[in-house]
């Protein structure tokens, strides 16, 4: 089998031989004369262009409708600028967080571990000052500093 080309697009046609109408044409492709069409492909293209031409390609060509425009407002454009303002702010947070928490992790795996029976009462507060949110409303804070 040959090979097809890019730019060749192949369309078959099948024939009904119970058609009168079928035999009739499958009559005619048979039998071209070869002086005057060199080839049955060149001879059903003429032949539809001669049909497009004379009966004019909008009678059986379907259209696809088109889709309507549409326009966005101002205020559609600033609820848009105030959402992805929005997820920014959020994925900016959530990215802070990991970057102190792995800081802070980091810091404490370094760091030699020195067990002592006595606690001090400042610790114990600033452990529990010293939380997710607090840590995030600083980082926050420290970021809109630098605009």
């Amino acid at each position: 089998m040959g090979r097809r080309l890019d730019y060749e697009v192949k369309t078959s046609v099948r024939f009904n031989m119970n058609n009168p109408q079928h035999v009739k044409i499958n009559g005619v492709i048979q039998n071209l004369d070869p002086k005057i069409f060199k080839s049955k492909n060149q001879f059903i293209i003429d032949a539809c262009q001669f049909y497009i031409d004379h009966y004019g390609e909008e009678k059986f060509m379907e259209r696809k409708p088109e889709k309507q425009k549409e326009y966005v407002s101002a205020d559609d454009l600033e609820q848009i600028k105030a959402e992805l303002i929005r997820t920014a702010m959020n994925e900016a947070r959530k990215e802070v967080i990991q970057l102190l928490g792995g800081v802070i992790a980091g810091m404490s795996i370094s760091q030699p571990v020195i067990m002592s029976e006595t606690v001090d009462k400042d610790d114990e507060t600033m452990g529990s000052v010293m939380d997710d949110a607090d840590v995030a409303d600083l980082a926050m804070s420290w970021m809109s500093k630098g605009d």
